[in-house]
């Protein structure tokens, strides 16, 4: 059962000039699916979540698509009807915690806010639910009465995540939330938000530039260069037998467990200026594999069951 369906979604930034942040994405998200963006920063990540809940600012701006959200289009919405969606059915973990946390204020407040904000829940209720969240991301209730600088990052992380959880959304994006975390944190974070998700059978979109994270808790990936989905499908088709040249250079980057040591060489040269107009892929300036055909409108082509990439190599496939 879907519970999201993006389709041909698009996003600009508008200045001096138009920069294309966004382009013609398209995909559906399942209840209780885990789906892993990744990609380089700059590729449209952030700006894809959050103009998937409809939260982007000026001077970004949606320029065009869809978001059906449980049948309603979220675009359609008035701002009222998005204010009580908001956090009760879908909701956000940013990127940086810190920046996320009143640092003048006690957790236990900034908790009470979100009910407040959204609720008609009386303070007796609201304690006993701000010490289940507590519970439920694995740190104690004494905590509750502290002020941002005497946490760890890793707590720090937990509590922008339970407050993401506070109201029991069946949408959560997480946009890179374990970014500047050491790789232990980070890996217990992840397992404890996967835990949660099957036990409360809701969505996550967790958006990264760390593509070894997803492999072993996504459901789907999707590949994301220049403000397009490159490639998406199954986690393990992704990760075992990629298609478009980015992936395959992205999987590349990353150090193997096993076989021969290897040295490690980065993707040479950099992304498209998005205020450019690309005629063509967008990744073939960049490409090892690149044709005459890199240099025409590039198609989307189903390469195995549920596996589509995004790119002409593959247009007299069979497959």
């Amino acid at each position: 059962m879907n519970i999201l369906k993006v389709k041909n979604l698009s996003s600009s930034y508008f200045d001096i000039e138009k920069f294309d942040a966004v382009k013609n994405v398209s995909f559906n998200l399942e209840r209780g699916e885990f789906l892993g963006i990744a990609g380089e920063s700059g590729c449209g990540k952030s700006t894809l979540g959050f103009s998937i809940i409809n939260l982007l600012k000026e001077p970004g701006k949606i320029t065009g698509g869809e978001i059906i959200f449980d049948n309603k289009n979220i675009l359609d919405l008035k701002p009222n009807e998005l204010i009580k969606m908001r956090w009760s059915e879908f909701s956000i973990v940013f990127q940086a915690s810190m920046n996320a946390l009143n640092p003048t204020l006690k957790i236990r407040n900034q908790i009470y806010d979100v009910f407040k904000a959204h609720t008609k829940m009386k303070k007796q209720d609201i304690v006993c639910r701000a010490n289940e969240l507590f519970k439920m991301v694995n740190i104690k209730q004494e905590y509750l009465d502290s002020y941002v600088h005497q946490l760890s990052g890793g707590m720090k992380q937990r509590i922008v995540i339970a407050i993401a959880l506070a109201l029991e959304p069946r949408l959560v994006i997480m946009d890179e939330p374990t970014t500047a975390l050491d790789v232990v944190v980070q890996r217990r974070i992840i397992q404890e938000v996967n835990y949660l998700r099957k036990k409360k059978q809701f969505s996550i979109i967790y958006i990264t530039h760390d593509l070894s994270l997803l492999v072993e808790i996504s459901d789907k990936i999707a590949i994301m260069y220049a403000g397009e989905f490159v490639e998406i499908g199954p986690a393990k088709s992704i990760f075992s037998n990629p298609f478009h040249p980015y992936t395959k250079e992205l999987i590349n980057c990353f150090p193997r467990l096993t076989g021969k040591r290897e040295r490690l060489k980065g993707i040479k040269g950099y992304p498209p200026l998005l205020n450019e107009k690309i005629i063509g892929c967008a990744y073939k300036d960049r490409c090892v594999e690149r044709s005459d055909d890199c240099n025409r409108k590039i198609n989307k082509f189903e390469v195995n069951n549920g596996h589509y990439v995004l790119c002409n190599l593959y247009k007299n496939d069979n497959r």
